[in-house]
């Protein structure tokens, strides 16, 4: 893990309108990029791979904005 991952209310609100698998699919590849740096558990179809680009990059931003100034410099 390389930078501090923080779960706002905004990340939460994103995945209010997830059903429980989808819910449970963007935070296990969460979980495998960002904290574990594993392959993923399964693949994502093309659409889940658009649906999670921006959950992730909604977690990103929220984590940079709350994070210390030093771990927003790792975002890519």
């Amino acid at each position: 893990m390389e930078r501090t991952i923080v779960i706002t209310p905004t990340v939460i609100n994103r995945l209010k309108n997830m059903s429980v698998e989808e819910k449970r699919l963007m935070l296990d590849t969460l979980l495998s990029d960002e904290v574990l740096c594993v392959d993923r558990c399964q693949p994502l179809s093309p659409v889940q791979e658009l649906i999670y680009m921006m959950f992730h990059d909604t977690v990103v931003r929220e984590s940079c904005r709350l994070a210390p100034l030093a771990a927003c410099s790792l975002v890519s």
